[in-house]
């Protein structure tokens, strides 16, 4: 019994010197839509839609059983609600292209394996990030769209679940994540001079878990 239990265990570990080669990928789509007739008996529909889309590549090493460190990059961009109307109004907004973030970092990892197919993980990262966003000035020309620059660093925490279909291929899917963020924004373009003395930062920090942030990662483990 003793030496079964042994063996079972050995099986359940990610051995170190196991090299890890993966990433993940999500994306989440919402669409509302609104209708109502008119004294004309004219039907008036107004549809919103938002979507997220994001892709994170990385590469680990295992320092000790179950325990690995590594780099990742990571691009997500999201797409703010925009509204689109039937009868189309005369005067139409463009659509302002996606908020967009970049990121490049380190992570360490460490797997609860709870049988030789399934466990849990866990992966604390941080590194650097820029983010670029759009929005439509405040002046009385509706269609001029300015843009922010922003640059800073990232920490967060996320919990996963794993299954091995096979020992050297893990599949993990996560909701969310607990996350801290700092950014400095340069002064928008097409909002004239930049003021003096000008400072734009900000700080977040929350968890931020369900189904928009549902992600899915397929991880092969070289050496395993």
């Amino acid at each position: 019994m003793l030496a079964a239990s042994a063996q079972l265990a050995q099986a359940q570990s990610i051995p170190a010197g196991t090299v890890s080669l993966g990433g993940n990928i999500g994306y989440s789509r919402n669409t509302s839509k609104y209708s109502s007739t008119g004294s004309n008996n004219t039907t008036y529909t107004t549809e919103s839609s938002t979507s997220q889309f994001s892709l994170a590549p990385s590469v680990g090493y295992f320092v000790a059983d179950n325990l690995a460190i590594g780099l990742t990059l990571s691009y997500q961009a999201y797409s703010k609600p925009y509204n689109t109307y039937t009868p189309a109004p005369s005067t139409v907004r463009a659509q302002l292209d996606p908020t967009t973030t970049f990121r490049i970092g380190a992570y360490a990892q460490y797997y609860k394996m709870l049988s030789e197919q399934f466990g849990f993980v866990g992966t604390l990262g941080g590194g650097y990030q820029t983010v670029r966003d759009y929005a439509y000035t405040n002046n009385n020309n509706n269609s001029l769209i300015s843009e922010s620059k922003a640059s800073g660093y990232y920490a967060g925490l996320t919990p996963s679940i794993v299954f091995f279909p096979i020992p050297k291929l893990g599949l993990t899917a996560s909701i969310g994540s607990l996350s801290f963020d700092h950014l400095n924004y340069d002064y928008p373009t097409n909002q004239g001079n930049t003021p003096n003395g000008y400072e734009d930062s900000e700080n977040s920090f929350g968890a931020s878990f369900g189904l928009s942030q549902l992600q899915f990662g397929g991880t092969w483990y070289f050496g395993r």
